[in-house]
């Protein structure tokens, strides 16, 4: 991978992590009955989510809507069968109940995720 291949992917990380983070700053701020506050956040992970769409059409990973449910069916099989399982089992080793219960949600959604995508793109494909 060349430098600009590396730092489209960086920037694409990044991007993701702003808006999740302003998202959740938005969700607080409206818990906290602050919505003027709560739409800043939501206007900037809008933008943040812009520039990460950016960066993965010029990262070529925009194609097919045939290649995307593919990849998202097979993608969710790694996180359902290996990542998840051993990021909740380290959780418990230290003692993090509440790292654990997020993971184990994840792993819950991610099941109907893949479940779902397989069979769209069955159907995509008939």
């Amino acid at each position: 991978m060349n430098k600009t291949e590396t730092n489209l992917q960086e920037a694409i990380t990044g991007e993701a992590r702003a808006r999740l983070k302003y998202t959740a700053f938005a969700m607080q701020a409206m818990q906290e009955g602050h919505p003027e506050v709560a739409q800043l956040f939501l206007e900037a992970a809008g933008a943040e989510t812009i520039h990460g769409i950016s960066h993965l059409r010029a990262a070529g990973e925009i194609a097919s809507t045939l290649k995307h449910l593919d990849e998202a069916a097979n993608g969710e099989d790694d996180e359902i069968e290996e990542m998840y399982p051993r990021f909740i089992r380290e959780a418990e080793a230290e003692q993090r109940t509440d790292a654990a219960a997020s993971f184990r949600l994840a792993l819950e959604r991610e099941r109907h995720h893949r479940s779902m995508f397989k069979e769209a793109f069955q159907a995509f494909k008939a």
